[in-house]
């Protein structure tokens, strides 16, 4: 970021103050080309010397470019500019989203892979979830987005880590700082899969959008019993919510199977498909199995597609107003114009 970038702005509130520009230029030339009116304009001070070298004649004109230079700027912050203009889509048109991903203990295994090196199962989803809200965003590398979303996050109990909201910079933050849960948070152990579908239906009861959608990720089964989570399946189809359901974790081998397998499930280790499926169906979404770092990425994908936003009525602007730094400028080259004109050409009687 420059000096320079703070002058910069998209659009202006009132234009029409522009229009005064060309009279200040004609001003500035004519004050040039005019002849001293009967006083003595002379350079003060040891100023006297410097300005009485042949062809320097220029410097007795600069208190009058300053001063138009400053109205200028003034002008300009007069008219109103605006900076971080966005269009934000009504409402009634759009999607609310909330995310749910688990955080539980064994999400810290590191059975995935980011490229050569390994990975813990939230790592990859952390990556995988901020490329879901990227591509949501209305301009690239802009905090803003059309849909609104929210995060939940969850293990033995869940919690929001963020409401919905339009400003995707918030999420990402929560995203990036979110570690697995440890023994130490007792009241944290397990994975409270109905509860995370209840606080997502519950966040969402309000909404007005045109649509409204669950996205939970999950490595393991529900073991918790304060909310079933077909009863929150049920629930959100009453509210007329969608939920995708991803399941993580890579398929058990065949030397995983029999005895070994059916411990982990029990302990919630393994991913409970035949649940998520039937959330899915429910409501009305669909379940992706993510075994690596691609899939994972490709059901967020999926999902990004299958919720596109299309409408785009009822256009809202919003922006940041921009006119601070040009009255900062007016005020530094008036400034100019008058020490100028004190300390280098003092009129004399």
């Amino acid at each position: 970021m420059t000096l320079l970038d703070g002058f910069y702005f998209d659009v202006l509130q009132q234009p029409a103050w522009l229009y005064l520009l060309p009279c200040l230029i004609v001003l500035l030339i004519l004050e040039i080309l005019r002849k001293s009116p009967g006083a003595l304009v002379v350079s003060t001070g040891a100023r006297l010397k410097l300005l009485a070298h042949r062809g320097r004649r220029w410097p007795r004109h600069l208190p009058a470019v300053l001063r138009c230079l400053g109205l200028c700027a003034l002008l300009v912050a007069m008219a109103g500019p605006m900076d971080g203009f966005r269009i934000r889509k009504d409402r009634a048109d759009v999607v609310d989203i909330m995310l749910c991903v688990d955080v539980s203990e064994s999400m810290a295994q590191r059975d995935f892979r980011i490229g050569p090196d390994e990975a813990n199962r939230l790592d990859v989803t952390k990556l995988a979830v901020g490329n879901f809200i990227e591509n949501r965003r209305l301009v690239p590398e802009e905090r803003f987005g059309v849909d609104r979303l929210g995060l939940i996050f969850y293990a033995g109990i869940a919690w929001t880590a963020c409401p919905l909201t339009l400003d995707y910079g918030v999420l990402e933050y929560e995203v990036a700082r979110v570690q697995p849960a440890s023994d130490r948070e007792r009241h944290k152990n397990g994975t409270a899969i109905g509860s995370a579908i209840g606080l997502a239906v519950r966040r969402l009861s309000k909404s007005e959008a045109k649509s409204k959608v669950i996205v939970l990720l999950t490595d393991g089964m529900n073991n918790r019993n304060e909310l079933d989570p077909v009863t929150a399946a049920h629930l959100a189809e009453a509210y007329d919510m969608r939920i995708y359901t991803l399941g993580v974790g890579p398929l058990p081998d065949a030397q995983r199977m029999g005895a070994v397998a059916a411990k982990a499930q029990r302990q919630g280790d393994s991913v409970d498909e035949a649940s998520l499926k039937q959330i899915a169906d429910i409501s009305g979404g669909a379940y992706y199995r993510a075994t690596d770092t691609a899939s994972l990425q490709e059901a967020y994908n999926a999902i990004n597609t299958l919720e596109a936003t299309d409408m785009e009525v009822g256009d809202i602007y919003e922006y940041d107003e921009a006119h601070v730094p040009w009255i900062v400028l007016a005020s530094i080259l008036l400034g100019a114009a008058v020490f100028s004109r004190r300390v280098w050409f003092e009129v004399l009687p």
